[in-house]
């Protein structure tokens, strides 16, 4: 169950249901202003109590429009035996936007994490690519207060350097597993397609990382898709419900 919600502008409510009978919660925040405004320093919280089981949402692909530099701060915090799935929509950085984007993820001995982010090039549809000023992204992931993962990247505006693909996403899992055969099987999954270039690895016991670059936003969430069945499976969750 849901303990407690509470929001502030410009953030707007948080929804929740429970879509089956497993008890997991899916929780979706909402932004009225449906991007990121210049300056605005946002920050987002979530904890998950000993054996607690959430999905975490958005609304919708994240914009972050023209203006001066913002920030996006959010802290996850996993206790033991919880399982969380945070699956933001991607974000697509406007031109002359500057955004820098930190995600802490605070793991328990046991916690079960499956989260993935995405960026677009910009407003590909509109022939707009690399056009911001500046985009920065940086994850964190602890487990009992010693980091796991640091992963990140920092772009300024211009060049190509998603290689010519337009979308570039990222999965991180983490379980008190050996995840390496998943990784061996997210990786074959993944590959081999024209419109996806993709990788998976897991670089520590209890941690996967997979690698999506793509032509498009459909390819972007098939392979999202692929990667969260694959990775419930091996969790040992049930097969996740439809979300309208």
């Amino acid at each position: 169950m849901i303990a407690e919600r509470r929001f502030q502008s410009p953030l707007g409510s948080v929804r929740a249901s429970y879509p089956d009978s497993s008890g997991t919660a899916v929780v979706v925040t909402t932004h009225p202003a449906g991007g990121v405004l210049g300056g605005d320093q946002l920050d987002v919280g979530v904890e998950l109590a000993e054996d607690a089981r959430a999905t975490l949402l958005d609304q919708g692909a994240t914009q972050a429009y023209r203006g001066s530099p913002a920030c996006r701060q959010t802290v996850l915090r996993v206790a033991d035996g919880a399982v969380l799935e945070h699956l933001p929509h991607h974000v697509i950085p406007f031109a002359g936007s500057s955004l820098a984007l930190e995600t802490r993820f605070e793991l328990g001995a046991t916690g079960t994490l499956l989260a993935w982010d995405a960026l677009a090039a910009g407003r590909v549809a509109r022939g707009e690519r690399f056009a911001f000023e500046r985009l920065s992204s940086r994850t964190v992931l602890l487990r009992s207060g010693l980091p796991v993962v640091r992963d990140g990247m920092e772009l300024e505006g211009g060049g190509e350097p998603f290689e010519g693909f337009s979308y570039l996403g990222a999965v991180h899992v983490a379980a008190p597993l050996d995840l390496a055969p998943l990784a061996d099987e997210i990786h074959e999954a993944l590959t081999g397609g024209r419109s996806v270039l993709a990788s998976a690895s897991a670089p520590v016991k209890g941690a996967l990382v997979v690698r999506i670059l793509c032509d498009g936003a459909p390819e972007l969430y098939e392979s999202f898709g692929r990667v969260r069945a694959l990775a419930r499976r091996e969790l040992g969750l049930a097969k996740a419900p439809r979300i309208a």
